[in-house]
């Protein structure tokens, strides 16, 4: 794992930026992290500050550009207390901005909400977050309704879940995981979810199959496990959907962090294959996809 040693939070001055900024702080102050934040202009965003105002007329770029600046001046101020934060403003496209950034300022983790000032509210990922998850290879920090921070409640990370699918990425996010945890001073579990046949291919497979499929998945963890040299506090296997199986166990297990794998190689789904995409849109709780 390495040292989240700058994060990267792209804002967008919503509430649900400043509920990002507590985890981003909590996170950063443990690994002594300077946090940047960005905030990127766009076309779109001058052509929506000019319907609210109910005007046709766009605001000169200078200006628009100014009016940017000045309030990212003192954006997060309370939330990033204490914590080393650079501040910084783009023209142009944010997914290519963010990942302009990611590269050039040497990121080493992405925090930031599933949906920000969007006028399409639904369960998907916000586009721009959407993108960025597809397009970068650096750990990413997502959260769900983050616009009510709970600011009356400490902020911890103290029960950790890993979901491992046991393919060709399952031991570095194992690894993440777990050298995470431990910094933290966090319980880890291990969930992995053995899909469902489909309805008669069970008997070919014995009346027992889900019993012998869970026993070879749990050899498979138990060996990830010496293999990275950690120690987790339960290996849970269980039969279903994984997508539901995982934010299920997340949600019984009262964990505050999930961390999931994304798809190391490129290709035409990008970095996060459709399961990962729906883990982090429907999770009880923040997700960490490494």
């Amino acid at each position: 794992m390495t040292p989240l040693s700058r994060i990267l939070v792209p804002v967008d001055f919503s509430d649900q930026s400043l509920g990002m900024l507590r985890y981003a702080k909590l996170i950063a102050e443990r690994y002594s992290a300077e946090v940047t934040l960005l905030h990127v202009l766009s076309p779109g965003d001058a052509m929506a500050q000019a319907n609210l105002a109910g005007s046709k007329i766009l605001p000169a770029p200078p200006d628009f550009m100014a009016e940017a600046n000045e309030q990212m001046a003192t954006f997060g101020d309370y939330e990033l207390r204490g914590v080393t934060v650079r501040r910084l403003v783009y023209a142009g496209d944010p997914v290519e901005e963010i990942v302009r950034c990611i590269h050039t300022e040497g990121v080493k983790l992405v925090a930031m909400p599933t949906h920000g000032l969007g006028g399409l509210r639904r369960l998907l990922l916000g586009s721009v977050t959407a993108k960025v998850l597809h397009d970068v290879s650096c750990p990413v920090f997502t959260g769900v309704h983050l616009e009510q921070p709970p600011h009356h409640l400490p902020l911890i990370f103290s029960n950790v879940v890993c979901a491992v699918d046991l393919d060709s990425h399952s031991q570095e996010t194992l690894t993440w995981a777990a050298r995470f945890a431990s910094d933290f001073h966090a319980q880890l579990n291990i969930i992995h979810a053995v899909p469902a046949l489909e309805p008669g291919f069970e008997i070919p497979f014995g009346g027992d199959w889900k019993s012998d499929v869970a026993n070879l998945a749990r050899e498979d963890l138990q060996k990830l496990i010496a293999a990275i040299g950690s120690d987790v506090e339960g290996i849970y296997v269980q039969a279903g959907e994984p997508r539901k199986t995982v934010c299920s166990f997340a949600k019984s297990s009262g964990a505050d962090l999930l961390i999931i794998g994304r798809n190391p190689q490129e290709g035409m789904a990008g970095n996060l294959p459709t399961t990962s995409y729906a883990i982090i849109r429907e999770s009880p709780c923040p997700v960490i996809s490494v």
